[in-house]
């Protein structure tokens, strides 16, 4: 290499390498955005949910709490909200990066309205930027558990005892909408309607599925239940609506359409809706999502 390679040359006195500067200027633009989604931008090692205030943590029923995101923070004067919608993320290897809370914040702006407020709720086990939740999650993303269902219902119904909603809607993606689905089925009335985006509502083919996707390497899930085996337990004319992107190839429509068929056969009100130009991870983006809520609330008894 030649002494006046630009590899070699030196620094300027005083002037951080560029690996530095680039590292602060990475943290300023996620503490922005944190702070202007109006959610506290955590630090690197964020806070576990026993440690957080009041609005952004819950209990799960079972010596534990889970982190809350609360899309407006409250103001302390806000009378019980009609509706509470409660968004609840998908996969992410046990931990979500601020873009994911991010994300959801920005889906859940859309979904507020005067008598209506949305939070996200942070899954059993997860670490994120927002508040770190109990419970285990698995990095290998294997953990639709029966203890993992049981808390989100064991805070879903600290929720209600606090927030005093008339109605609880779930809204949930990929991971979370099989979560919300397992919510409905194994603990009925912890939710009053649901939407499911992207659902692996039919746990073994769709892992079968992934693992022809992934060359036969992807292990098999041992832990997680199958959402598709509770539908027995919801309750009876529950709005549920199940929206699958036309361009998903990662929860297929078809693991979505079972449950519905199997849930509107034993009297849930569930529909099915393929959504055009739509693959896994943009129907979060999907322009009907807040359409979907509305219609799911004028569908419950007043």
């Amino acid at each position: 290499m030649q002494p006046n390679s630009p590899d070699r040359s030196p620094r300027a006195p005083g002037r951080a390498p560029v690996r530095s500067r680039l590292i602060r200027r990475c943290r300023a633009v996620t503490l922005c955005a944190a702070l202007l989604a109006g959610v506290p931008a955590g630090p690197l090692h964020a806070q576990p949910c026993a440690e957080l205030p009041a609005e952004r943590m819950v209990s799960d029923g079972r010596s534990g709490c889970l982190a809350v995101v609360p899309v407006a923070p409250p103001t302390g004067a806000d009378p019980p909200p009609r509706v509470l919608v409660v968004m609840i993320h998908g996969d992410r290897t046990g931990s979500l990066e601020q873009r994911h809370v991010d994300r959801w914040v920005e889906v859940g702006r859309a979904l507020q309205a005067d008598d209506r407020r949305a939070l996200l709720l942070i899954r059993p086990g997860y670490r994120t930027p927002a508040g770190d939740s109990s419970g285990w999650a698995n990095p290998r993303d294997d953990d639709y558990t029966a203890e993992n269902t049981a808390r989100v219902a064991g805070a879903l119904a600290a929720l209600r005892q606090t927030l005093r909603p008339q109605r609880i809607v779930l809204v949930g993606h990929s991971g979370g909408a099989a979560t919300a689905a397992l919510v409905l089925g194994r603990h009925p009335g912890a939710a009053d309607a649901a939407l499911l985006l992207g659902c692996p509502c039919d746990v073994p083919p769709w892992r079968d599925h992934r693992n022809l996707q992934r060359g036969g390497f992807d292990r098999a899930w041992s832990h997680s239940l199958n959402p598709l085996a509770f539908v027995s337990g919801i309750v009876a004319a529950t709005p549920v609506h199940v929206a699958t992107g036309a361009r998903d190839d990662n929860t297929l429509s078809r693991f979505a359409m079972r449950w519905v068929e199997r849930a509107a056969a034993r009297g849930v009100a569930a529909a099915f809706e393929e959504v055009p130009g739509h693959d896994h991870g943009s129907i979060l983006r999907w322009d009907g999502v807040a359409q979907r809520v509305q219609a799911l609330i004028a569908a419950l008894p007043d």
